[in-house]
């Protein structure tokens, strides 16, 4: 059984131990961290900078709680762009005990409902590194679409790393026939009709 839970109304403390056991797990997948980034201070900060993220709309982040009391997982929804671009970048990570079992895919799909839906995004992006197959299929599952891959993207664990790019784009809404009107006189003229462009406004 597992919950997802905003970032900033989880106990750092929690999320601080879910990092530092899971620490060597992490490392190749990660920048290089300092011994800070895995005190509870730290994350008592970061739990902080969450919270007026989610509130400017600038990214949204959240854990996975198991059995209402350890952090197994983390999802972020991070480096939003809005305007005419709309889009924002997935991030995850999960506990190698609880593999195999469904639940980073059934939290992520609780993400990308609100993502299109709440937060309003166009389109999201995840980056995997190509030999982290189980991760790709993971996304492949999901509806992710592969759109090519990027050379050198990230600087992980100290080295330059290439990474596959993977896409969802929100469902365009499906059209509906209307049976036609009857007309019972045409116009002496023509009605004038305004095209206009309508774009999201920042949150």
């Amino acid at each position: 059984m597992f919950e997802l839970v905003v970032l900033h109304e989880c106990d750092p403390k929690r999320v601080a131990h879910f990092l530092t056991i899971n620490r060597e797990r992490f490392r190749p997948f990660a920048p290089t961290r300092s011994e800070h980034y895995y005190t509870n201070s730290h994350w008592r900060a970061a739990c902080k900078r969450s919270r007026l993220e989610w509130r400017e709309g600038r990214a949204y982040r959240f854990v996975i709680i198991h059995k209402n009391t350890e952090v197994i997982g983390k999802i972020d929804l991070d480096h939003i762009r809005r305007g005419p671009f709309s889009t924002g970048d997935l991030g995850y990570l999960l506990d190698r005990r609880h593999e195999g079992q469904s639940i980073m895919r059934r939290a992520m799909e609780e993400v990308l409902s609100m993502a299109f839906t709440d937060f309003r995004l166009n389109r999201v992006q995840a980056a995997i590194m190509p030999q982290n197959t189980r991760s790709s299929g993971l996304v492949k599952r999901l509806g992710f679409r592969e759109i090519g891959l990027a050379e050198r993207y990230l600087k992980l664990d100290g080295e330059w790393r290439d990474h596959l790019l993977f896409e969802m784009v929100a469902r365009r809404p499906e059209k509906t026939e209307t049976a036609p009107q009857k007309v019972e006189a045409a116009p002496e003229k023509p009605a004038e009709t305004e095209a206009r462009e309508t774009t999201d406004q920042d949150a």
